[in-house]
């Protein structure tokens, strides 16, 4: 194999595509919402779950303030409200789910949890510690609850996951995702990102 020379400040695109969860959190009465990537588990024992936020983002915040967050995985036929939800600050809505089309309901933690979820996990705010831009989150898993299309595995004949592939220049900066049947959704950026 002959490999080319990639940059350093691009690397992380080689973890492309991935499966975006959307992080959510609620403090007095403020709800704040944004699409991750970087998310991953960390222990089973206790069930440990870290994701990568950078402190600027308004959810950061409120997840301070509340020592809990919860998490959230869509279908695909969601890619256009995952896309307009990272591209709207919480500063801007009170409420930002339904901003963007998605119903915010309250999981049993107390946390705000999307409706129209395919899978969602609760945490508690575990840990966290500063790496470069962003901050890992590490949050106690208290509860977890999926749909049908979730067995001991994802049922891939009845779900079809969302995958964020980047961002690209199509008239103007885009979010593209794609699903695992092929199909392609790119979400315009606002300007200045």
């Amino acid at each position: 194999m002959i490999w080319k020379d990639v940059d350093a400040s691009k690397t992380h695109r080689l973890f492309y595509p991935q499966v975006p969860i959307i992080v959510t959190a609620g403090f007095q009465g403020r709800v704040g919402a944004m699409p991750a990537i970087w998310c991953m588990p960390l222990s089973f024992k206790p069930p440990l779950v870290g994701v990568a936020i950078a402190p600027e983002h308004e959810t950061y915040k409120i997840i301070l303030s509340s020592d809990a967050f919860g998490i959230n995985w869509v279908d695909f036929a969601y890619a256009k409200q995952v896309g307009e939800l990272g591209e709207t600050s919480a500063k801007e809505f009170r409420e930002k789910l339904s901003g963007v089309g998605f119903t915010a309901v309250q999981g049993k933690t107390g946390q705000p949890l999307i409706y129209e979820a395919e899978a969602i996990l609760e945490y508690r705010l575990y840990g966290r510690n500063r790496f470069g831009t962003h901050e890992l989150m590490v949050g106690e898993v208290l509860e977890a609850s999926a749909s049908e299309k979730f067995g001991e595995y994802w049922d891939f004949s009845k779900y079809d996951p969302l995958l964020y592939s980047g961002t690209v220049n199509r008239k103007g900066k885009r979010w593209l995702f794609k699903s695992g049947l092929g199909k392609e959704v790119a979400v315009r950026m606002k300007l200045g990102r």
